[in-house]
């Protein structure tokens, strides 16, 4: 059996849409083009809480399409509703305004079937389409893509840089699902709880592998750049690796959640995109600080009420 031949099994991709469905045509597009000659089918999760979307859309695009309704679903549990209506022996995940390069099915596809991983992650490639000035420092754009990424595959050493709009597995009896508790399951739809999973499959001794070539090209909107928008992200980036680091200490979460721009270290303050970084590090820093001491002074509050339950 050839290798092209071994690695043909269907796979299914799975999308949560919420407020974002005007970006689906250009993604069937990219997946009706993969090289890829096994079978795709789309899994679209619908999670308004009235149904936008109708499987008579789909009918034009030859190509296998599920739809399934979550009303208000937050990103995680639509995800974890399309991953468990899947019936490819793999499951990707990506988001609508997401477009996955030629190879990207074939190459994660793969990664899991020669590598040995239990979790793939492709890289996010950002391009940003009305920058605030002439650049961008990696601390605004680390909050949308991966602006750092291994250059060869392997082991993924920083699974807390995962993101969900690039991330494959093999579907099992126990699948792999998104934690639906913490702040990776917000309603907006806004932030990726893949950094949750990656971690705590990686703490667990899971092989978590890094695949660079299984590339997914994403915009950096205006939208993306506000000042609400970039304090959001990165506030919720320092909760989400303060959790990691208090749930669980062998993962070796880094120290900073961001940097300031290299360089002049008062640079930043001189363009738009500096001081957005500015704001991302200040957020980051404060949100990681005071999830934190929440997280440590919890237990205290816990054992003083059982204390007192027992007086």
């Amino acid at each position: 059996m050839s290798k092209e031949e071994s690695v043909s099994a269907l796979v299914s991709v799975v999308v949560a849409v919420r407020d974002n469905a005007a970006h689906l045509p250009r993604l069937l597009k990219a997946l009706l083009v993969q090289d890829y000659r096994g079978l795709i089918e789309l899994v679209v999760v619908d999670a308004h809480r009235e149904p936008v979307l109708e499987r008579s859309g789909f009918t034009a695009w030859r190509l296998p399409v599920r739809l399934v309704h979550d009303p208000g679903a937050g990103l995680s549990r639509a995800r974890n509703s399309g991953i468990r209506v899947a019936t490819g022996e793999v499951v990707l995940t990506t988001d609508p305004c997401a477009r996955p390069s030629t190879g990207w099915v074939r190459t994660m596809v793969e990664a899991l079937t020669y590598g040995g991983a239990d979790l793939v992650c492709g890289q996010v490639s950002v391009a940003v389409v009305d920058p605030p000035g002439r650049w961008l420092p990696r601390a605004v754009l680390d909050l949308v893509g991966s602006a750092r990424w291994p250059t060869v595959p392997g082991e993924l050493e920083r699974p807390w840089e995962a993101s969900g709009c690039n991330l494959g597995f093999r579907n099992k009896d126990i699948p792999i699902l998104f934690d639906e508790e913490h702040p990776g399951a917000d309603r907006g739809h806004r932030r990726c709880g893949a950094a949750a999973l990656a971690t705590r499959l990686w703490a667990q001794g899971r092989f978590v592998q890094s695949v660079p070539a299984a590339i997914v090209h994403r915009d950096v909107e205006p939208a993306d750049l506000t000042w609400r928008a970039v304090w959001g992200r990165a506030w919720w980036l320092g909760a989400v690796l303060a959790r990691l680091a208090h749930d669980l200490p062998q993962a070796r979460v880094r120290g900073r959640a961001c940097r300031l721009p290299e360089g002049d270290r008062w640079r930043w303050v001189f363009t738009r995109g500096g001081r957005l970084a500015g704001t991302a590090c200040l957020a980051a820093s404060a949100g990681r600080h005071l999830e934190g001491l929440r997280l440590t002074a919890t237990p205290r509050r816990r054992s003083r009420a059982v204390v007192a339950a027992h007086g």
